[in-house]
Protein backbone atom coordinates (compact mmCIF):
# COMPACT_ATOMS: atom_id res chain seq x y z
CA UNK A 1 0.00 0.00 0.00
CA UNK A 2 2.92 2.60 0.87
CA UNK A 3 4.88 1.49 -2.62
CA UNK A 4 1.23 2.34 -4.53
CA UNK A 5 0.00 5.56 -2.45
CA UNK A 6 4.04 6.91 -2.60
CA UNK A 7 3.87 6.48 -6.43
CA UNK A 8 0.33 8.02 -6.65
CA UNK A 9 2.44 11.04 -5.16
CA UNK A 10 5.11 10.89 -7.35
CA UNK A 11 2.61 10.66 -10.43
CA UNK A 12 0.61 13.84 -8.73
CA UNK A 13 3.25 15.64 -8.58
CA UNK A 14 5.00 15.30 -12.23
CA UNK A 15 1.23 15.64 -13.66
CA UNK A 16 -0.50 18.36 -11.77
CA UNK A 17 -0.50 21.62 -13.89
CA UNK A 18 2.19 24.44 -13.37
CA UNK A 19 0.63 27.21 -15.43
CA UNK A 20 3.46 26.48 -17.41
CA UNK A 21 4.06 25.25 -21.29
CA UNK A 22 5.27 22.37 -22.06
CA UNK A 23 8.94 22.29 -22.05
CA UNK A 24 12.14 20.39 -23.69
CA UNK A 25 12.79 17.82 -20.79
CA UNK A 26 16.17 17.23 -21.94
CA UNK A 27 17.37 20.73 -21.80
CA UNK A 28 15.90 20.47 -18.10
CA UNK A 29 18.96 17.50 -17.38
CA UNK A 30 21.26 19.90 -19.24
CA UNK A 31 20.95 22.77 -17.06
CA UNK A 32 23.86 23.15 -15.28
CA UNK A 33 24.69 23.07 -11.72
CA UNK A 34 25.96 26.11 -10.75
CA UNK A 35 23.11 27.99 -12.99
CA UNK A 36 20.58 25.75 -10.96
CA UNK A 37 22.27 27.13 -7.69
CA UNK A 38 22.42 30.94 -8.60
CA UNK A 39 18.42 30.27 -9.89
CA UNK A 40 17.73 28.78 -6.24
CA UNK A 41 19.51 31.80 -4.85
CA UNK A 42 17.91 34.48 -7.11
CA UNK A 43 14.22 32.40 -6.54
CA UNK A 44 14.75 32.77 -2.65
CA UNK A 45 15.95 36.85 -2.97
CA UNK A 46 13.49 37.37 -5.16
CA UNK A 47 11.00 36.49 -3.42
CA UNK A 48 9.71 33.98 -6.41
CA UNK A 49 10.28 30.96 -3.62
CA UNK A 50 7.82 32.22 -1.81
CA UNK A 51 5.29 32.33 -4.66
CA UNK A 52 6.24 28.67 -5.64
CA UNK A 53 5.60 27.73 -1.59
CA UNK A 54 2.02 29.45 -1.84
CA UNK A 55 1.12 26.86 -5.05
CA UNK A 56 1.99 23.96 -2.24
CA UNK A 57 -1.55 23.87 -0.54
CA UNK A 58 -3.03 23.79 -3.75
CA UNK A 59 -1.32 20.73 -4.77
CA UNK A 60 -1.55 18.74 -1.56
CA UNK A 61 -5.54 19.95 -1.77
CA UNK A 62 -5.57 18.18 -5.13
CA UNK A 63 -3.40 15.50 -3.67
CA UNK A 64 -6.20 15.12 -1.14
CA UNK A 65 -8.94 14.93 -3.31
CA UNK A 66 -7.22 12.18 -5.51
CA UNK A 67 -6.60 10.36 -2.33
CA UNK A 68 -10.05 10.00 -0.90
CA UNK A 69 -9.07 6.78 0.62
CA UNK A 70 -5.76 7.78 2.68
CA UNK A 71 -6.46 9.45 5.70
CA UNK A 72 -5.68 12.76 6.08
CA UNK A 73 -3.00 12.44 9.20
CA UNK A 74 -1.13 9.94 6.83
CA UNK A 75 -1.08 13.00 3.71
CA UNK A 76 -0.35 15.26 6.75
CA UNK A 77 3.01 12.98 7.94
CA UNK A 78 4.15 13.65 4.16
CA UNK A 79 3.58 17.10 3.95
CA UNK A 80 6.42 18.87 5.29
CA UNK A 81 8.75 16.71 3.47
CA UNK A 82 6.83 16.61 0.48
CA UNK A 83 7.12 20.44 0.25
CA UNK A 84 10.85 20.89 0.52
CA UNK A 85 10.88 17.84 -2.50
CA UNK A 86 8.30 20.54 -4.50
CA UNK A 87 10.15 23.85 -3.95
CA UNK A 88 13.19 21.71 -4.97
CA UNK A 89 12.04 20.50 -7.98
CA UNK A 90 10.67 23.86 -8.32
CA UNK A 91 13.74 25.37 -8.63
CA UNK A 92 15.01 22.79 -11.42
CA UNK A 93 12.05 22.90 -13.62
CA UNK A 94 12.05 26.80 -13.66
CA UNK A 95 15.69 26.82 -14.21
CA UNK A 96 15.85 26.18 -18.15
CA UNK A 97 13.62 29.16 -18.23
CA UNK A 98 15.46 31.74 -16.49
CA UNK A 99 18.87 30.10 -18.54
CA UNK A 100 16.78 31.01 -21.73
CA UNK A 101 17.04 34.22 -21.08
CA UNK A 102 19.26 35.11 -18.36
CA UNK A 103 23.42 34.19 -18.48
CA UNK A 104 24.85 32.95 -14.98
CA UNK A 105 26.50 36.28 -14.63
CA UNK A 106 23.11 38.15 -15.26
CA UNK A 107 20.94 36.13 -12.45
CA UNK A 108 24.47 36.85 -10.55
CA UNK A 109 23.70 40.63 -10.85
CA UNK A 110 20.44 40.36 -10.23
CA UNK A 111 20.76 38.70 -6.44
CA UNK A 112 23.25 41.28 -6.02
CA UNK A 113 20.68 43.52 -6.73
CA UNK A 114 17.58 41.77 -4.48
CA UNK A 115 19.96 42.01 -1.62
CA UNK A 116 20.01 45.81 -1.96
CA UNK A 117 17.26 47.67 -0.14
CA UNK A 118 15.35 48.63 -3.49
CA UNK A 119 16.13 44.93 -4.26
CA UNK A 120 14.16 44.08 -1.11
CA UNK A 121 11.85 46.52 -1.45
CA UNK A 122 10.87 45.32 -5.06
CA UNK A 123 10.65 41.78 -4.21
CA UNK A 124 8.09 42.46 -1.15
CA UNK A 125 6.08 44.66 -3.04
CA UNK A 126 5.96 43.17 -6.60
CA UNK A 127 2.91 40.57 -5.86
CA UNK A 128 1.49 43.80 -4.27
CA UNK A 129 1.88 45.75 -7.08
CA UNK A 130 0.60 42.99 -9.75
CA UNK A 131 -2.55 42.43 -7.15
CA UNK A 132 -3.66 45.84 -7.82
CA UNK A 133 -2.61 45.67 -11.60
CA UNK A 134 -5.07 42.87 -12.07
CA UNK A 135 -7.96 44.28 -10.39
CA UNK A 136 -7.11 47.94 -12.40
CA UNK A 137 -6.81 45.98 -15.60
CA UNK A 138 -10.04 44.18 -14.61
CA UNK A 139 -11.96 47.92 -14.20
CA UNK A 140 -10.08 48.96 -17.25
CA UNK A 141 -11.75 45.58 -19.28
CA UNK A 142 -15.08 47.16 -18.11
CA UNK A 143 -14.72 50.42 -19.29
CA UNK A 144 -13.29 49.27 -22.48
CA UNK A 145 -16.26 46.72 -22.67
CA UNK A 146 -18.81 49.35 -22.15
CA UNK A 147 -17.48 51.81 -25.07
CA UNK A 148 -17.57 49.07 -27.43
CA UNK A 149 -21.03 48.10 -26.60
CA UNK A 150 -22.06 51.90 -26.83
CA UNK A 151 -20.24 52.16 -30.33
CA UNK A 152 -21.86 49.22 -31.21
CA UNK A 153 -24.89 50.80 -29.98
CA UNK A 154 -24.79 53.73 -31.87
CA UNK A 155 -23.68 51.86 -35.09
CA UNK A 156 -27.47 49.97 -34.89
CA UNK A 157 -26.85 47.20 -33.11
CA UNK A 158 -29.12 45.23 -30.55
CA UNK A 159 -27.01 44.38 -27.81
CA UNK A 160 -29.96 41.85 -27.09
CA UNK A 161 -29.47 39.87 -29.89
CA UNK A 162 -25.60 39.79 -29.75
Amino acid sequence: MKKLFFSFLFVAFAVIPYGLKAQNIEKQKDSNVAFVKAVDKFMEVSGAKTTVKTQFPLVMNSLRRALKGVPDEIIAKIEDKAQVIFVKKAVEFYAPFYERYYTLEEIKKLIVFYETDLGRKVARTAPLIMKDVYQAGEQLGKLVRQEIIEELKAEGYDMNKL
